[in-house]
C-alpha cells in the first residue's frame, strides 16, 4: 500500500485552462488538450465563464505577477532562418562552432562569421513526416531531430550520437524513437550518414512526450531523456518499457548482445526493472543539462504545475502519483492539494521537484506552459552568474510569448525564482536553452502556435548579454 502524507498547502485549484491559448499552447509541448482531458475526465472540460476568458479568446502573453521581477539582459541574434531550433551543443574539439539542431532534421553549424550554409548532418529523409497526419487534439508536433551529444573524444574518434523520430512500418504504432551514434568525416566538417549504429529502436504509440535531450556527463556515460509516450503509468513502469526516465549508457561498452554498455552502478542492475535506467517518474523531460556533476531537468506537467529537478541515481521523480508538489490522479488527470502518495509501490521516496510554476497565477491570468530545462550561468552576464536560467514556453497561442526565469539553487529545499527581463522584450516561444564557454543562448521561434510553426523560417539563436 502506498503511503500518503497532507501535501503542501496552497490556493485551490483555478478553473482549469481559462482561454483559447492555454489549450493550444499546453498542448505543444505538454501533450494536453481539451480532448485528451475531456477523455481522461469523462467529463465535457471547463473552459471558464466570459469574464475569464473562457469564450475562446486568447489573452495573449500573460499580464499576471506570479514571478518575481528579475534582472534586465539584452539578447543578440546570431542566428536566424531556421524552423525549429531544439538544440545547441558543442563539441569540445577547440573549434569555434556550435551545433544547433532544427527539429526538421538539419544540424547546422554555427562559427565565427555566423550560420554556415552547409549543414554538418541532415536527416530529413529519415525522418517522419513533420506535421502530417496528426490527430486534432495535437496543436504542434513534438517529433523530429530532437537530441545531439558528442562524444568525450570526439577530437580523436569523430564519434556522436542524436535522437530522431523515425517512420515505423507497423501500422499500430504513430512512429519509432531511435538514438543512433554516427561518425564524422576525417576532416570534421560534416557527419557520414553511412556510418550510422542504432542504439536504441524504441516503438512510440503517440505523435508526443518523446522528450529527447541526450548529454554525456561527467563521467563519461550517455544520459538520454525518454518522456512517458502520453501513457502516465509508464513513469512507474520500471519493467515493461523504458519510458518516463533518464538513462544511462556506457556507448563505448557492450553487455550482451547489447550495442551499449550497461554501467555496473546503474541502480536497477541486479534488481527487478530495466537496467538501462538512471532515473524515472518523469512526465516529458524536454530538456535537461549538466552544470557541474549536478543534472537538472525541466518536467512538462499536465493538469496545472510545471516543474523542475535534480536528478539522483535511483530517484523517482512522482509521476503520475504526483505533479510538481502536489498531489495527482492519473485517472482524473487533476492535480490538487491534499494527501499525497510519498512512496512508490516498491517503497521508493518520491523526490519532490526544487521549483514549481502553475499554469496560471491567482487571478487566472496565464503564467507559462511547457517548462524548458536550462543550465546554471557561469558566464559573463553577472545578473545572472550561478543562476539557473530556464525557460516557459510560452503563455499565449496567438503570440510568440515565451519567458525566460533565473532560480538560485540551494543545496536543500525550494529554489526562489524570478523573470528576467529582457530588453524590449522577449519575442519567441522558448524551445531551449545552449552554452558554450561563458556564453549562455535561448533558442526558440517567432511564430506563435496559431501561425503553425513548423511551416515557417521563424526560428532564432539569441545570445544573452549584460
Amino acid at each position: 500500500m502506498n503511503r500518503r502524507n497532507v501535501g503542501v498547502a496552497g490556493s485551490s485549484r483555478r478553473v482549469f485552462l481559462r482561454t483559447l491559448g492555454a489549450v493550444g499552447a499546453a498542448s505543444a509541448l505538454a501533450g494536453c488538450s481539451f480532448g485528451a482531458r475531456d477523455d481522461a475526465s469523462g467529463g465535457d472540460g471547463d473552459g471558464g465563464d466570459a469574464a475569464d476568458g473562457g469564450d475562446g479568446s486568447d489573452s495573449g502573453g500573460s499580464t499576471g505577477n506570479f514571478f518575481e521581477q528579475g534582472p534586465t539582459i539584452g539578447v543578440e541574434a546570431v542566428a536566424t532562418g531556421l524552423v525549429s531550433p531544439t538544440a545547441l551543443v558543442t563539441a569540445d574539439d577547440g573549434t569555434d562552432r556550435r551545433f544547433v539542431v532544427d527539429q526538421t532534421g538539419v544540424v547546422y553549424v554555427h562559427g565565427p562569421d555566423g550560420l554556415r550554409e552547409e549543414p554538418f548532418l541532415d536527416l530529413s529523409d529519415r525522418l517522419v513526416a513533420l506535421g502530417q497526419d496528426l490527430p486534432n487534439w495535437v496543436a504542434f508536433d513534438e517529433r523530429g531531430l530532437l537530441g545531439l551529444a558528442f562524444h568525450p573524444e570526439f577530437a580523436d574518434n569523430g564519434l556522436f550520437y542524436v535522437r530522431y523520430s523515425t517512420p515505423a512500418a507497423d501500422e499500430e504504432l504513430d512512429h519509432r524513437e531511435r538514438l543512433s551514434e554516427f561518425r564524422a568525416t576525417a576532416d570534421g566538417t560534416r557527419g557520414d550518414l553511412g556510418t550510422e549504429r542504432v542504439l536504441l529502436d524504441l516503438p512510440w504509440e503517440r505523435p508526443i512526450h518523446q522528450a529527447g535531450t541526450i548529454e554525456f556527463g561527467p563521467d563519461g556515460y550517455l544520459y538520454a531523456a525518454l518522456g512517458d509516450g502520453l501513457n502516465p503509468f509508464n513513469g512507474q513502469d520500471l519493467t515493461g518499457n523504458l519510458k518516463g526516465s533518464v538513462l544511462r549508457l556506457d556507448v563505448d561498452g557492450r553487455t550482451g548482445d547489447l550495442p551499449y554498455g550497461i554501467p555496473a552502478d546503474n541502480p536497477l542492475v541486479g534488481r527487478e526493472g530495466r537496467d538501462e535506467q538512471y532515473a524515472w517518474g518523469l512526465r516529458n523531460p524536454w530538456k535537461m543539462a549538466f552544470s557541474g556533476d549536478q543534472l537538472i531537468l525541466g518536467d512538462v506537467g499536465q493538469a496545472t504545475y510545471e516543474e523542475v529537478d535534480v536528478v539522483e541515481k535511483g530517484g523517482n521523480y512522482g509521476w503520475p502519483l504526483k505533479e510538481g508538489f502536489h498531489c495527482h490522479d492519473p485517472q482524473l488527470g487533476t492535480s490538487e492539494d491534499g494527501e499525497c502518495v510519498v512512496e512508490s509501490d516498491r517503497g521508493e521516496p518520491l523526490v519532490d521537484p526544487v521549483l514549481e510554476f502553475p499554469h496560471f497565477d491567482e487571478e487566472g491570468y496565464p503564467v507559462g506552459f511547457a517548462v524548458i530545462g536550462g543550465h546554471v550561468h557561469t558566464g559573463t552576464v553577472d545578473a545572472l552568474r550561478d543562476e539557473y536560467v530556464f525557460g516557459a514556453f510560452t503563455s499565449s497561442f496567438t503570440e510568440a510569448a515565451g519567458r525566460i526565469v533565473a532560480a538560485t539553487p540551494r543545496d536543500s529545499g525550494r529554489w526562489p525564482m524570478r523573470e528576467v527581463q529582457v530588453e524590449g522584450g522577449l519575442d519567441i516561444q522558448v524551445l531551449s536553452f545552449g552554452q558554450d564557454g561563458d556564453d549562455s543562448y535561448v533558442l526558440g521561434t517567432r511564430a506563435a502556435l496559431a501561425e503553425n510553426p513548423l511551416s515557417k523560417r521563424e526560428g532564432v539563436v539569441y545570445r544573452l548579454t549584460s
